[in-house]
């Protein structure tokens, strides 16, 4: 019995060490490696003008304000002016301009009573120097609409790079940022969560951020150029399958 024990002893060993050396050996294939991860950032400029309002807002602008100017108490001008001064002549220029406006100009007397005119401040014009001049690098165009930067690296994109291993994404757009349009900008990355997602040969995180002050570094040697362009711009220069990933991402104001 002792020694069939011990034949059962080594055959269980053998097939034991057998079957190891076959685990060992057996190749397992190599899962063909993701998409990369990639981040890109939604650099906005916001409106720095009041939009135009179109005919409809316009018409009913002007209703409410000639129904208030009919029903409204007369502005108490002797009370907060000193009689003759210019602030008081400067008001009734403008209030007999604004009853022009609502009912039409008087007559007789009172078509003919009016102030020297006095020269005060009037505001700039809504079109800048780069609205006349076509340029697109200036933050100064378009007042009164949105702007994002794009990039051109071969192709026109939102500034994006491959987000370095064990970064957080926030922070590798961030970085990108920084690398790709230089450190003249000061700029703010709203929140920490991606605001947009869209995957072609790369998983793209989109990252809204503002510009606050600061212009693109001229000489940055990692983009061949870029712009300021509103949502209906960047639709003309980006790729079609890139474009229909992104617009939903974008104001279109």
């Amino acid at each position: 019995m002792a020694h069939l024990g011990g034949s059962i002893k080594r055959i269980s060993s053998k097939a034991s060490s057998s079957l190891c050396r076959r685990t060992l050996a057996t190749e397992v294939p190599i899962p063909p490696s993701g998409p990369r991860l990639s981040t890109s950032i939604i650099l906005n400029r916001s409106p720095l003008l009041t939009p135009k309002p179109d005919s409809f807002v316009s018409s009913y602008n002007a209703y409410q304000y000639k129904l208030s100017r009919a029903l409204s108490t007369p502005f108490p001008q002797h009370f907060y002016f000193n009689k003759g001064s210019t602030l008081q002549q400067r008001f009734h220029n403008e209030e007999i301009d604004r009853d022009h406006k609502s009912f039409g100009a008087g007559f007789g007397k009172g078509a003919r009573l009016r102030l020297p005119p006095e020269s005060y401040d009037k505001p700039l014009p809504r079109e800048s120097e780069a609205d006349r001049t076509g340029d697109v690098k200036s933050l100064d165009r378009n007042g009164d609409r949105n702007l994002y930067l794009v990039v051109k690296n071969g192709a026109w994109k939102l500034p994006q790079a491959v987000a370095a291993p064990g970064d957080a994404l926030h922070v590798a757009a961030r970085k990108q940022l920084l690398q790709q349009c230089g450190e003249g900008m000061d700029t703010w990355i709203v929140g920490r969560q991606p605001v947009g997602f869209f995957e072609d040969e790369e998983k793209i995180f989109f990252f809204k951020a503002h510009i606050f002050a600061g212009q693109v570094a001229k000489d940055a040697s990692s983009m061949e150029d870029f712009a300021w362009l509103t949502k209906q711009e960047i639709a003309n220069r980006v790729d079609e399958k890139y474009w229909s990933g992104i617009k939903d991402m974008l104001l279109d104001v």
